[in-house]
């Protein structure tokens, strides 16, 4: 009787065992394979790079994670600008006339205001200044320029001078060699969709 024991032990052990069995089954997926001069099968993956930052101290460490916080924060805002500013340019491609073009201008930053100061108003000095690098790395222009080419060069001068008022510099450039050099490796994980 023994025998039949341990036969109904494993037939009940099996069943109860095989739905958690049958989860852990992946479906499949298909891969390209190229074959090299030796006739042999060789499977074709694309592997994104993945930057890992390990600082030494934890103090560093700190300081990239809020570092990559504000990144992740301001980007979408860069992204945004860049696509809104190239819409703007398009649809200003055929108006001729300076005063129609001012006009839209004009209406085209109420429109901005409207769907983004309460977004932008919440962001911190330091996702701001972020925001201002990313802009410039975004446009090819930095946040001077800009104000200077669509609401004139005494608007430019104007909110330059509070920016410095405020120790910021709406001149700055970015600089993804070295000083923004973390910034840039943080935009380039979420463009691969890492973070």
């Amino acid at each position: 009787m023994s025998w039949l024991r341990i036969f109904l032990i494993g037939v009940l052990a099996t069943a109860f065992c095989w739905p958690a069995m049958s989860q852990d089954k992946k479906k499949p997926v298909a891969v390209r394979f190229i074959i090299d001069d030796n006739g042999d099968t060789l499977p074709v993956v694309n592997i994104e790079t993945v930057t890992v930052r390990h600082f030494k101290k934890r103090r560093q460490q700190i300081k990239y994670d809020k570092l990559m916080r504000n990144v992740k924060k301001a980007y979408p805002y860069a992204i945004a600008a860049r696509d809104e500013l190239a819409t703007m340019n398009s649809n200003l491609e055929g108006v001729t006339d300076p005063v129609q073009r001012e006009a839209y201008i004009k209406d085209y930053e109420k429109q901005m205001f409207k769907r983004y100061e309460k977004e932008l108003r919440a962001l911190t000095i330091s996702q701001g200044r972020i925001l201002l690098k990313l802009v410039d790395r975004e446009i090819n222009n930095t946040a001077f320029e800009l104000v200077q080419e669509y609401r004139g060069s005494f608007s430019a001068y104007f909110w330059q001078g509070v920016a410095r008022i405020f120790g910021e510099n709406l001149k700055s450039e970015y600089d993804p060699e070295e000083e923004d050099m973390y910034i840039e490796e943080i935009v380039l994980l979420i463009e691969a969709g890492v973070i």
